[in-house]
């Protein structure tokens, strides 16, 4: 495709020609080539460098849209992140099925509709379950678009978070490693927006073989995803850490002082409260900040956050209790598990070989509910139930706190 291009782009002589005229002159196939292997914030960019490519994209917007987006491994995983909303928190609707079609005209006939989700027909409790059916239109091919466009903003930037120590090992992702962070960030996002977001919230942290919808989001996955996701966790740590709630401020260092960068509420050993607040921001708005943080004061930066998350002092972030949770509640149910897991990171660096992290790859509870007869749950010790800690924003306030 590239000497296509090149050959659409050069005049009589071969030198390369950089009119307006030469551009005009590439046919319409290879554009829409380019742009269906663009993600969505460089392919807004590309129909802005002049009318006509705007107007091909304009034209083929939902042709276009739907190669890049059937073409991303955490598709599923963002349909259930742009159809989500309030009724999801009843009875077995959690994560429910869904067949997601779109529909290029209003009709309903079988080559009208494209296909991005199908989940099969399933039967439980002695019922059949059909998957909930919902079928897109081009905005909404565009708001799931705007989605991924926050995933790829992530997927750019990791490399930068993951290697922040040692700068000189940084490299590109590869396929496979970028397949999993993909698919790590969504389950962070949909967990986030679920019980992190303008939703009830459990004041209570969660319990072993609880009926539990926090719990569901992670028993739905295998050893191996929820490891990769803690992973993902822990390096969202150290950034907000170290890019959100640390400011400059003078240090003493023997008879001078220097500036450097010192953690919010470390004075009073607060920053890792204040740290798990600040998780709770989901991808979308803690990448605003984190763009946007060092042009402001520490004082302005918390107003502003506390005025776009309303409940941020109500608590902490839930998603690495149910991750802890669930991970027990495996060991518990089989006696035989390995007291120690391979390590099973993002990054080829942070992974064991094949066979090792394969073992753990076939242990999900597709239902969200741990496999427990009724004689193992009342053999179980009674928990405790416990409170999630309040929330902390880090500012400096007198007295105590």
């Amino acid at each position: 495709m590239s000497q296509d291009i090149t050959m659409h782009v050069q005049g009589n002589s071969g030198a390369p020609q950089h009119s307006s005229s030469s551009i005009e002159t590439v046919p319409i196939e290879v554009i829409l080539e380019i742009m269906e292997v663009m993600g969505p914030g460089d392919l807004v960019n590309f129909g802005l460098v002049n009318k006509r490519f705007h107007q091909i994209f304009m034209d083929k917007r939902a042709h276009i849209l739907l190669k890049i987006l059937r073409s991303r491994p955490e598709l599923e995983l963002l349909l259930h992140l742009y159809t989500a909303n309030q009724n999801d928190f009843l009875p077995d609707r959690m994560l429910h099925p869904l067949t997601v079609s779109f529909g290029f005209n209003s009709g309903d006939g079988p080559g009208d509709k494209t296909f991005l989700m199908r989940s099969p027909v399933d039967w439980k409790n002695g019922k059949i379950v059909c998957p909930e059916k919902i079928k897109l239109n081009v905005f909404d091919l565009i708001g799931v678009a705007q989605l991924a466009k926050v995933v790829d903003w992530w997927v750019e930037i990791y490399p930068r978070l993951r290697w922040r120590d040692h700068p000189e090992d940084r490299r590109c992702l590869k396929s496979e490693e970028e397949g999993r962070l993909r698919k790590a960030i969504v389950r962070w996002w949909l967990y986030s927006h679920y019980f992190h977001g303008n939703y009830w919230r459990n004041t209570h942290a969660p319990k072993k073989f609880d009926k539990d919808a926090r719990l569901h989001h992670v028993r739905i996955l295998t050893t191996e995803e929820i490891h990769e996701l803690d992973d993902l966790l822990s390096t969202i740590y150290e950034t907000i850490s170290k890019d959100l709630c640390s400011s400059p401020g003078k240090v003493h260092r023997g008879t001078s002082s220097v500036v450097e960068l010192v953690p919010w509420g470390k004075n009073r050993d607060r920053h890792p409260a204040v740290v798990n607040t600040y998780m709770k921001l989901e991808p979308d708005l803690l990448k605003y900040f984190l763009e946007h943080c060092y042009r402001y004061s520490k004082e302005y930066l918390i107003m502003a956050i506390t005025n776009s998350t309303p409940d941020l002092l109500f608590d902490r972030e839930t998603l690495s209790m149910s991750i802890a949770t669930v991970l027990e509640e495996r060991s518990i149910l089989d006696p035989d598990r390995p007291k120690t897991y391979p390590a099973m990171g993002i990054i080829a660096e942070d992974r064991a070989g094949v066979d090792e992290c394969g073992a753990w790859n076939h242990d999900a509870w597709p239902t969200g509910f741990p496999p427990i007869t009724r004689e193992q749950l009342a053999e179980q010790p009674l928990e405790l139930t416990s409170r999630v800690p309040r929330g902390d924003d880090g500012a400096d306030r007198g007295g105590g706190y």
